[in-house]
């Protein structure tokens, strides 16, 4: 199922499963960036907002982090690939990089029952939960896993 809906929406499908069990979300946040603009931690400038927002859709924190991350464009990691893990087998994946061109980001809700995908380009939702410090601690986790090429086991509340 694709379509053009809220992440409000995303949510109250996951809530009520009217789309089924929840397999895996997707997000991906594409786009070129001024290193100048950023401290140069596209785990805390990029992929951050995503974490939020998977905490928020699942109302819960990850059990797990592992993230694999390198350099193409700058001095800096410039792609990161996340793996979140969930109670209940849920997993989320976020894929950030800032080596390409095109500014995009969007996400996709696999379930039993098909598939929502949001274009977050044009949706400019930002979800604030209160959960800043442990996206945080996920973000930090993530680039730890990164460059130790290791998972990191979270206990959060």
């Amino acid at each position: 199922m694709d379509s053009n809906i809220t992440l409000a929406q995303i949510k109250e499908f996951l809530d009520s499963e009217k789309n089924g069990k929840l397999i895996r979300i997707e997000f991906s946040n594409e786009g070129s960036v001024d290193s100048t603009s950023v401290d140069s931690n596209i785990f805390l400038e990029s992929s951050i907002n995503d974490i939020e927002t998977a905490i928020w859709l699942l109302d819960e924190t990850p059990q797990l982090v592992f993230a694999i991350s390198g350099k193409i464009n700058n001095e800096f990691d410039d792609f990161a690939t996340i793996l979140l893990g969930f109670k209940d087998n849920k997993t989320v994946i976020i894929s950030s990089n800032w080596a390409t061109l095109n500014h995009k980001r969007s996400c996709n809700v696999v379930s039993t029952n098909g598939k929502i995908s949001l274009d977050l380009t044009k949706d400019n939702t930002v979800v604030k939960n209160g959960s800043g410090d442990n996206a945080r601690k996920i973000a930090e986790a993530s680039f730890l896993s990164s460059q130790k090429g290791i998972p990191i086991y979270l206990e959060l509340k």
